[in-house]
């Protein structure tokens, strides 16, 4: 038999039925009542017509209904696409549109807030409660087993043209990082894990599936602790968390806001970061106070998954924090300008992965896939296919990658990928904007602020407040600029291209006391 990534699920029914799977607040779901719940809703889809490979939305906030949805579209053959509750709902129709979603779970305050762009899918089904899904009988129901080479799921990220890629993630692109990882990390049926990330985000699937094989309990973070960091740290120690995966800036957020002294953490033994440099500072407080646990740089992208880490024994005094070595049997590669292998220290290049957890592809974008997607450029790889991340690495002494920023205008945000000239298009399509830009201004906690400039049309006016609101419409809350410059014009190089090295030192000064807004061109 084919083996899928809901047949993690029930495996661990069958070996661990009455073992907690699920804690969502003050209410819990064992493995076996996961598994025959999300059969019987299964074959409720399956019965109402659902067939293989279609897409079906999930726009719900993170729970235990959530999950029951996903691996119920799982069971049915489909592939699950988590639509991002707090998206503007153009985003949101553009992802119904572009997957040919035309089934969707949505909660009903989701239902209310997104009536507009759910009118582009020609059914919505609404999550059934508990109660109603234990009154639909899947009998016989045997889980649909397509080819592992089916895709699983697709998770859209921030694309250069203002509309969201979505990366299409196989069966056995996802199962390859899970049966790696539940073992290179260790984990086991007492685990509990903390799922923090949203089911949109990558995140999502170390703290939802590598649990799931391991029988451990996964531990729901409430959406609204994200805001009071102290609060999550008293949720790590409460909910007994042994093992945290987050983005690297929320553990800033704890050391500055956290209170961290307040609490024991006895059994927190893992914490994973990633997403954004750690500043080191921050690192070498929360090791202190999170002393019994070891801790791991994760770098990946959603096209490839987690593909490296560093296990952080001593914080160097100075420099910048490895992004480690390939995990096992996965592949990591670099290559300079002149198309050579980066080999040692000394040189930079961008950085590749070649492992058979890189995705299929953007849907519905085949241009954008060949350029991303490429036949590896080594010789005796040729037959396989590597992904381009578009990150610059150098080498250290000790044969570990060191990220050095990205060979494009795609940066870090909040733990979040995004493409500046997402940023810009949007901006640019004010009717009173002639031309728009967008700076990464580095921030120890956040990794970037977004900060972007404006230049209006002859004639027209507006305000930043109103530009702000603008791109809040159209984009997420972690992509609208913490602030928007309105210049008279872009300095320009000798091209005649918008000089942004310009536009970040005059920024830079900009923050100095005593340094007029002026210098920036700023209107007053």
């Amino acid at each position: 038999m084919t083996y899928l990534l809901h047949h993690l699920l029930e495996e661990s029914a069958r070996r661990f039925p009455g073992r907690i799977a699920v804690v969502d607040g003050e209410k819990t779901m064992d493995y076996a009542e996961l598994h025959r719940r999300s059969s019987s809703l299964a074959a409720a889809l399956v019965c109402d017509g659902m067939k293989p490979g279609e897409r079906v939305g999930l726009l719900l906030e993170k729970s235990a209904e959530a999950i029951v949805a996903l691996f119920a579209v799982l069971k049915g053959g489909g592939i699950y696409v988590p639509i991002d509750p707090q998206a503007p709902e153009q985003r949101v129709r553009h992802i119904l549109q572009n997957c040919g979603i035309r089934r969707i779970f949505a909660s009903a305050p989701m239902l209310g807030m997104f009536e507009k762009s759910l009118e582009a899918a020609e059914r919505i089904v609404q999550v059934l409660p508990f109660e109603a899904l234990e009154e639909v009988n899947a009998g016989d129901f045997v889980s649909a087993a397509p080819s592992d080479q089916h895709p699983a799921y697709i998770l859209h990220t921030s694309g250069s043209t203002g509309v969201p890629k979505g990366v299409v993630i196989s069966h056995r692109n996802a199962l390859a990082f899970v049966e790696m990882a539940a073992p290179f990390f260790a984990i086991t049926p007492q685990d509990r894990l903390a799922a923090h990330a949203p089911l949109h985000f990558d995140l999502s699937v170390f703290d939802l599936f590598v649990a799931i094989r391991a029988g451990a309990c996964v531990v729901l973070v409430p959406e609204k602790l994200g805001a009071f960091p102290m609060n999550i740290a008293r949720f790590i120690d409460e909910k007994k968390i042994s093992v945290w995966n987050s983005v690297a800036s929320l553990l800033s957020l704890l050391v500055e806001r956290g209170r961290l002294e307040r609490f024991e953490f006895a059994d927190l033994r893992l914490v994973l970061f990633s997403g954004e440099p750690l500043p080191l500072k921050h690192l070498r407080e929360i090791m202190t106070r999170f002393s019994q646990a070891e801790f791991y740089n994760i770098y990946g992208q959603t096209e490839a998954n987690s593909s490296s880490c560093f296990k952080v024994e001593n914080v160097p005094a100075g420099g910048l924090l490895p992004i480690g070595r390939a995990f096992p049997n996965f592949e990591l590669f670099a290559m300079k300008e002149d198309g050579t292998l980066l080999s040692g220290p000394g040189a930079a290049g961008e950085l590749y992965v070649s492992s058979s957890t890189v995705a299929q592809g953007y849907w519905g974008d085949a241009q954008r896939s060949a350029e991303r997607f490429v036949p590896d450029p080594r010789e005796h790889m040729r037959h396989a296919v590597a992904y381009r991340t578009g990150d610059l690495v150098c080498i250290d002494e000790g044969g570990n990658f060191i990220f050095q920023g990205r060979a494009d205008h795609q940066v870090k945000c909040r733990g979040y990928r995004v493409h500046l000239g997402e940023v810009d298009h949007v901006l640019a399509q004010h009717p009173s904007v002639s031309e728009a830009l967008t700076l990464a201004i580095p921030d120890e906690i956040f990794g970037n602020r977004l900060q972007s400039f404006a230049c209006l049309a002859a004639g027209c006016r507006a305000t930043t407040e109103e530009l702000q609101e603008h791109c809040s419409r159209i984009l997420p809350p972690y992509m609208v600029p913490e602030t928007i410059g309105i210049l008279e014009t872009f300095p320009r190089t000798a091209t005649g291209k918008i000089d942004r090295q310009s536009l970040l030192k005059a920024e830079a000064r900009s923050q100095k006391p005593g340094v007029r807004s002026q210098e920036l061109g700023v209107r007053s």
